[in-house]
């Protein structure tokens, strides 16, 4: 194997097949994972400790590199090709090991995923709780919604879609061919997490609203005796408001993904059928139907 391919395959482990919490505390936890293939192995890591350790592992110098703020230019230091995205990015001139990097001193969000192949990125995204913290701020330790390390379509990952890349970081001795734009799919986790949970979270007429997420079908308003139903048999994740309105969105792109593959699957208006759950919460305590 090159060590792009290493590169992908400890990446595709790591967020696909074992137990990968998301956690900035916690960050490099990620390190226990050297020479580890067990498919159950929990660990924390966040976005960039999860990338720099799977370079490591792969053979790639990292040099100083320690964070999204940094990587851009302490990779570049140690032989990584820098390629500044402007005006546009074309998903299917990567190569597989490309790091994609949205540096917020760029007009980024700091936030780092790499490309796998496939059409795929790996990432660890969010914690269990919609928050950062992870373990260290009473989430679980692994993955508890089975979203917090994922592998997901970069043609339809939320920064591609908003433009919010600002780099590709490839690594020295990049031999492989760009890949072909495969069909997007949402990769099927293999670490015994759930394919569906619900959230709880302040709705915008300050009362509680609850939606069900899905892996692929989308994202559905929820009243109090349907929570409840499905609280008793799934996980419930309370998280702010603004991380509520990001899952309902990427439940209903990973929708998408699939109906772009699917025939007669129909695609929906990511954005209509955002609002229309974040509304189904009325003044009057509505149930969403």
């Amino acid at each position: 194997m090159t060590p792009a391919q290493i590169f992908a395959a400890r990446l595709y482990w790591m967020c696909a097949e074992a137990d990968g919490g998301y956690s900035q505390p916690n960050r490099l936890d990620v390190a226990r994972t050297r020479g580890i293939t067990d498919g159950y192995f929990t660990f924390e890591c966040d976005c960039s400790s999860l990338v720099l350790e799977a370079a490591r592992q792969a053979g790639y110098s990292t040099g100083l590199a320690s964070y999204t703020g940094d990587m851009r230019a302490q990779l570049e230091a140690v032989g990584w090709t820098v390629i500044p995205i402007d005006g546009g990015f074309d998903p299917s001139a990567l190569y597989t090991g490309d790091v994609l990097l949205s540096e917020r001193d760029s007009g980024g969000v700091g936030h780092t995923a790499a490309y796998i192949g496939d059409g795929r990125v790996a990432e660890a995204w969010i914690d269990g709780l919609g928050d950062i913290g992870g373990s260290a701020w009473g989430d679980g330790p692994g993955d508890d919604t089975g979203g917090e390390t994922r592998v997901i379509s970069v043609w339809s990952h939320p920064y591609t879609v908003a433009g919010r890349w600002t780099h590709i970081l490839r690594p020295p001795s990049a031999t492989s061919a760009p890949a072909t734009p495969a069909t997007p799919t949402q990769t099927t986790k293999k670490k015994g997490t759930t394919r569906m949970f619900t959230i709880e979270y302040p709705s915008i007429y300050g009362i509680t609203g609850y939606a069900l997420i899905t892996e692929s079908a989308g994202a559905y308003a929820l009243d109090r005796v349907g929570a409840q139903v499905y609280n008793d048999v799934m996980p419930m994740t309370t998280v702010p408001a603004h991380h509520a309105e990001m899952m309902i969105r990427e439940a209903w792109e990973r929708h998408n993904a699939v109906a772009e593959s699917t025939a007669g699957t129909t695609r929906v208006d990511i954005d209509a059928a955002t609002a229309k759950i974040l509304n189904a919460v009325n003044k009057d305590g509505g149930d969403g139907k």
